[in-house]
């Protein structure tokens, strides 16, 4: 974005030139008009120049900057790849844990539902035949 800017570089000092070409007598009208065109378009290229200075200084400006966001994202990635990975070990480590902690618990119980038919004095009690075909499946 090209921001107004007061020109660095004067107009060109044209005084050896005569600034009205139509004062030099030996100059044809025709000839009077393409020096003063030529003029013109000689400060014109000059502020073109000037422009595109301007502008190319903007442009590597702006591609450093965006070069050093690119390699602090970059890292910002990296170390965001590296927590990823580590927070899956975490998990698959204890989903592991969890599934062996079911099993565990799910084996407790049918020895507390086993101890406590038992205790209630044996497995021929009409009833209990149900919860003993639960323990054995």
């Amino acid at each position: 974005m090209l921001l107004p800017v007061d020109d660095p570089f004067p107009p060109l000092d044209l005084s050896w030139l005569d600034p009205e070409p139509t004062a030099c007598p030996s100059l044809s009208p025709v000839e009077q008009r393409r020096l003063r065109r030529k003029i013109s378009n000689r400060e014109s290229a000059r502020r073109c120049r000037m422009r595109k200075q301007r502008h190319l200084g903007e442009l590597r400006a702006e591609s450093s900057r965006l070069r050093d966001q690119n390699r602090e994202l970059a890292s910002r990635v990296r170390t965001l790849a590296q927590q990823t990975l580590l927070l899956r070990r975490a998990n698959d480590r204890l989903l592991a844990e969890s599934s062996a902690l079911r099993l565990r618990l799910a084996e407790l119980r049918r020895l507390v539902l086993l101890r406590q038919l038992l205790t209630r004095g044996g497995f021929g009690c009409l009833g209990y035949e149900h919860e003993l075909a639960s323990l054995i499946a």
